[in-house]
């Protein structure tokens, strides 16, 4: 997750695992942990470079005794869902053989942020409430950086800060901000280099994708379904959609009389992101040890 570990939805999603059994790890992207990041970039749609870290420390602690052989599972939400699916897909089978992860589940998903950002920068709801106060929240963290890495030079070779400032959709925040600072050609460029649809064909262990058709942030009228297996695809992907739910509207809902007598200690969607980790873990443990199977999906 991409916010603060007692945050409600990192935390929600945590009591799902743990009730199955899980131990469970929140991995917080750069500057969201309550302290300021000490370079210009933190983190971006498809910035994968700390979760690798964080996997690999995991493998050399396993190769030096300090750490079990337990499988490792990745899960996500929202944007963390699309760096997590755009891992699993640049690491493709050495996933399994060299990091151990045996699958992951996300919801949420962007896919397309290309067709995204249409969805959020048209008129409307969706850039009268969502993109202008996210806009609010983008341009207070570029003065920030501006004043703490640029030394408050709003002519900085690092972004264009007066761009940033005069931008009025999320697309042109990225262009003059995202795109800059990591290096991208504008950001469409980044949107087609990062997008986690553009590697769901490398993703080589169990995925689960759960989104809603009525996600307000999404693209209605795309959901590739024909990449897993359900659409005959060759990645072990299961997809579903939901009619409603909204952007996370399935996660952190208020628990109902019918919830706690059935002992339920996490909201719907992450419970069911749990039982599809608890059933690829369970299947994988009646197989050989040496290989991975995904016919059970």
């Amino acid at each position: 997750a991409h916010s603060k570990p007692n945050s409600s939805l990192s935390t929600d999603m945590a009591n799902a695992y743990v009730n199955e059994g899980y131990d469970t790890v929140c991995l917080n992207f750069r500057g969201c942990c309550g302290v300021p990041n000490d370079t210009l970039g933190g983190y971006h749609l498809g910035f994968t470079d700390d979760l690798i870290q964080f996997l690999t420390i995991l493998q050399k602690s396993r190769e030096g005794g300090a750490f079990e052989n337990r499988p490792i599972y990745l899960s996500g939400f929202s944007l963390g869902a699309n760096v997590v699916v755009k891992c699993l897909g640049e690491l493709g089978s050495k996933a399994y053989t060299e990091y151990n992860i045996h699958g992951g589940s996300v919801t949420g998903a962007p896919f397309d942020a290309e067709r995204n950002v249409k969805c959020l920068d048209a008129p409307g709801f969706n850039r009268f409430i969502y993109s202008g106060n996210f806009l609010k929240t983008l341009k207070k963290r570029a003065q920030f950086q501006l004043d703490r890495h640029c030394n408050g030079d709003p002519l900085t070779s690092a972004f264009d800060f007066p761009r940033v400032m005069e931008a009025t959709s999320i697309g042109e925040f990225d262009d003059a901000f995202i795109a800059r600072v990591y290096g991208f050609e504008s950001n469409i460029d980044y949107y087609r280099k990062n997008s986690c649809y553009y590697f769901l064909k490398g993703v080589a262990v169990p995925l689960f994708i759960i989104n809603a058709g009525d996600d307000p942030f999404f693209d209605p009228d795309f959901f590739p379904i024909e990449e897993g297996v359900d659409g005959n695809g060759n990645s072990p992907i299961k997809m579903e959609r939901t009619q409603y739910g909204g952007h996370l509207g399935f996660m952190f809902h208020q628990l109902s009389d019918s919830d706690y007598s059935k002992q339920r200690k996490a909201s719907w969607m992450p419970i069911e992101l749990a039982r599809f980790i608890n059933h690829v873990h369970e299947c994988n443990s009646k197989q050989a040890n040496d290989e991975i199977g995904w016919n059970y999906l």
